[in-house]
């Protein structure tokens, strides 16, 4: 009898370990997840919060704060990443729109709010990035500043892609907004951009930049075309020896499009460290 019975045990192991071991979803630790609203529009996003491990121990010390786009795709590498580099920063991932009607993918909204209104761009297609600063500006970093102890004088920006072609365009038109801009390999279209920017000077807002901005900008090695329009970005901002802005430009060695992301998102962190330094 007892030899049946331990036989039966036996055979109910497996599936009761099973049961035991269900995956579950991942919750990244100290992440804070906040719905917001866009106040000038019907769109609804979430900001990824992490604070650092010391902040309730920090007294009244305000707190550099790293914005970056992309939240979902980003949130892992940054923050693992600023878990070493910079431990007393402040993390902001903004996720694409939630309410986004008939979106063929979680991250639809990106090529409307990231990319700035081109001219060759048909009607219907005219990026909205004027419309997304706003937000950032207005809803998200109000909100940030207003509910933690955030630095309001120390802001980055991190943006990749499309990503990265909205912190130029952030840069260009308002670049009060942040005071450390990574931007990494910032789309294809860039090249349109910039040619429209320095043929009508409309970059003004750059040159008369009232205070010190810091600019890491890179490609990956292949990405020829993008990192032929980033190098004459590049070449542009030099000849104009702006003095209130500092330009690291970075070529991402044997990396395209796809892989120069993880190494981007080191490097510029670590170069980003070096700029928080007392």
């Amino acid at each position: 009898m007892k030899k049946r019975l331990l036989v039966a045990f036996l055979l109910l192991l497996p599936v009761a370990t099973l049961k035991a071991g269900e995956p579950k979803p991942l919750e990244l630790r100290r992440i804070q997840v906040v719905p917001i609203q866009d106040s000038s529009n019907d769109r609804e996003y979430e900001l990824l919060i992490k604070l650092p491990e010391s902040y309730d121990k920090s007294g009244s010390k305000k707190h550099p704060v790293i914005y970056y786009t992309d939240a979902m795709w980003a949130v892992e590498m940054l923050s693992a990443t600023a878990e070493y580099a910079i431990e007393d920063a402040i993390l902001v991932g903004i996720s694409w729109q939630k309410n986004l009607a008939k979106a063929k993918n979680a991250w639809s909204s990106r090529f409307r709010d990231f990319k700035p209104a081109l001219a060759e761009d048909n009607k219907a297609g005219k990026g909205e990035a004027h419309k997304h600063l706003a937000f950032i500006r207005n809803d998200v970093i109000k909100h940030i500043e207003s509910n933690y102890r955030a630095n309001p004088h120390n802001r980055t920006y991190f943006g990749y892609s499309l990503g990265g072609l909205f912190g130029v365009y952030t840069l260009f038109s308002q670049p009060d907004t942040f005071q450390n801009y990574i931007l990494g390999s910032p789309s294809r279209s860039l090249g349109s951009f910039i040619s429209a920017q320095f043929e009508s000077d409309s970059h003004k807002a750059l040159i008369d930049l009232p205070k010190q901005a810091n600019v890491f900008i890179s490609y990956g090695a292949l990405e020829k075309e993008l990192g032929s329009n980033v190098e004459r970005l590049v070449s542009q901002l030099k000849r104009r020896k702006l003095s209130n802005l500092s330009l690291e430009s970075v070529v991402i060695e044997s990396a395209d499009h796809t892989t120069a992301f993880p190494k981007t998102s080191v490097r510029s962190i670590y170069w980003l460290a070096d700029r928080l330094k007392p």
